[in-house]
């Protein structure tokens, strides 16, 4: 896997951890890769809370993990979470989470081989010790903040994904078009899945804003892990809820799948979008474009 990241980040932050690859280092890769994964990402305050902290936060970083004892492969850590608990408590628990996951992943994939299997449950841990180092804080300072957070660990041609709250997660694939990999933990989700309202009650919902499964609630936390073959010409979106209740799937299927010059355009056209429909939270992307190595 061939890794390009587009130099447009200004508004995306990147905890320190994983070792960076240059643009040399990545130009390594060409003649051995299969697939090439070029991301861009993109994240603006919104309209409504623009003069208020900004409670999303993004991750994309990369790094090398030892393949063989002579050898290393590059793989690319992606992340959205979305805070929440009260002036700066949200914006505090959306980058202590990240930072969290990345310490995490940086020591597990830094020192030691691991087989692909393992790589699911490396990236599941990270987001239960990101979960326990927030519920620890919140007990010492008697806090109650949290986070969403949709994390994707790409290794080779294979996205594993770690998934809690209601960010998302979509894949856009032809013919199938957009295709949402994760599933909402929220209580207007699961008044869909029963029948009681819907799906398109989601956006006007009067509890459309609360989630029933958070990073750093509990001790403890249920992560739902997903595995993502990747073809070439895939697509993927990792998106805060500040841009899926602005902008519905159709639209989201037209801006991704439309040809722009890089990702970055793409995650930036969604963002505007997102402002143009009202722009009421926060909204952050990560758009990531997969493509023939060779």
């Amino acid at each position: 896997m061939l890794l390009q990241r587009q130099n447009n980040q200004s508004n995306t932050s990147y905890p320190a951890p994983v070792q960076i690859l240059t643009e040399a280092e990545m130009a390594g890769y060409i003649e051995q890769s299969s697939f090439t994964l070029r991301i861009g990402a993109q994240l603006d305050p919104g309209i409504r809370r623009k003069h208020r902290p900004n409670e999303d936060t993004v991750l994309v970083t990369y790094g090398f993990m030892p393949s063989t004892a002579a050898s290393t492969k590059p793989f690319a850590l992606l992340a959205v979470a979305d805070g929440m608990g009260g002036p700066g408590h949200g914006q505090q628990a959306s980058q202590l989470a990240v930072q969290s996951l990345v310490e995490y992943i940086s020591g597990c994939l830094g020192s030691q081989q691991k087989s692909p299997e393992a790589l699911l449950s490396v990236l599941t841990a990270g987001v239960e010790y990101a979960n326990q180092v927030i519920y620890e804080r919140n007990q010492q300072q008697h806090t109650v903040m949290g986070t969403t957070m949709t994390a994707m660990l790409v290794s080779e041609n294979t996205a594993y994904v770690a998934h809690v709250g209601d960010s998302r997660l979509y894949l856009y694939r032809k013919p199938k078009g957009l295709i949402q990999i994760t599933r909402d933990h929220s209580i207007v989700a699961l008044l869909v899945d029963e029948g009681i309202i819907a799906p398109d009650a989601i956006y006007t919902h009067p509890q459309r804003n609360q989630i029933y499964r958070s990073i750093g609630n509990e001790a403890n936390v249920e992560v739902d892990t997903f595995i993502v073959p990747l073809r070439a010409e895939d697509i993927l979106l990792l998106c805060s809820d500040g841009l899926w209740e602005m902008v519905r799937n159709k639209k989201i299927a037209a801006i991704v799948s439309s040809i722009m010059p890089n990702p970055d355009d793409t995650a930036h056209a969604l963002i505007q979008a997102a402002l143009a429909g009202g722009g009421e939270d926060n909204v952050s992307a990560i758009v990531a474009q997969v493509s023939n190595g060779k």
